[in-house]
């Protein structure tokens, strides 16, 4: 039986999920990575409490620990830059204005596009590059990093690594899924990535096939899995 292996929590994963049973295309869930406190967070509230000109926000993840430090700081009125919509629904569902929204989902377009230079907070993870950080300090821009989380492989079970081993299709959502999966299974078949980084990510690993939409959404990463999939 053909079916797409999701590698993200099902809560993430539920409108992705939905367009699929949409198309009768059969799923299964493994989720590959969890996400943990990273030693910078317990400063994210206070530093909220600073006058900053942006608050830059780049990930749905990062932004579910931006809320945590948000609201220990009593929910302060920041400028918020997201690099996504996806993002900016995660903040805007909690009561956070959005300012800026990047036109398309990539560190390096929030980089680029962000118009008034200044001082600029950046919570993020522990494993992100600085590459984002280094483009708006070419701009002009100071920025502050907080690394307010972790990702980690979770460990498997059985079951769960022969979901992978017999995988039609896998959805990757970042580098770091693809990472996990490598280190959980010698399969390598076709894969959707939710972006250019991590089909990058994914064809450096060996994987068959990989495709990924021209700007990342949940609606085009749909598309692209689904693509795929009907194409046998």
């Amino acid at each position: 039986m053909k079916y797409v292996v999701l590698t993200r929590s099902l809560r993430k994963d539920e409108g992705l999920i939905k367009r699929l049973e949409r198309q009768g295309i059969p799923f299964a869930s493994v989720v590959l990575l969890e996400h943990n406190h990273g030693p910078d967070f317990p400063k994210l509230a206070q530093q909220l409490s600073r006058a900053w000109d942006w608050v830059a926000v780049t990930s749905p993840t990062a932004a579910r620990f931006f809320l945590g430090g948000w609201k220990e700081a009593g929910r302060p009125r920041r400028k918020i830059a997201a690099i996504g919509k996806g993002t900016a629904k995660v903040l805007i569902d909690e009561g956070v204005k959005v300012t800026f929204i990047a036109s398309q989902a990539y560190g390096e377009s929030l980089a680029a596009e962000l118009g008034e230079r200044g001082r600029v907070l950046w919570p993020t993870s522990l494993l992100a590059d600085t590459h984002f950080a280094d483009e708006l300090s070419l701009r002009g821009f100071e920025v502050k990093r907080l690394n307010v989380y972790t990702t980690e492989a979770t460990v498997l079970n059985e079951q769960e690594k022969a979901l992978l081993d017999g995988a039609s299709l896998a959805a990757f959502a970042s580098p770091s899924a693809v990472r996990a999966w490598m280190d959980a299974s010698e399969a390598r078949p076709p894969a959707a990535a939710i972006g250019k980084v991590t089909a990058r990510a994914a064809r450096a690993g060996g994987f068959e096939y990989v495709s990924h939409p021209q700007k990342p959404s949940l609606e085009g990463w749909a598309e692209t899995i689904a693509a795929i999939f009907t194409r046998g």
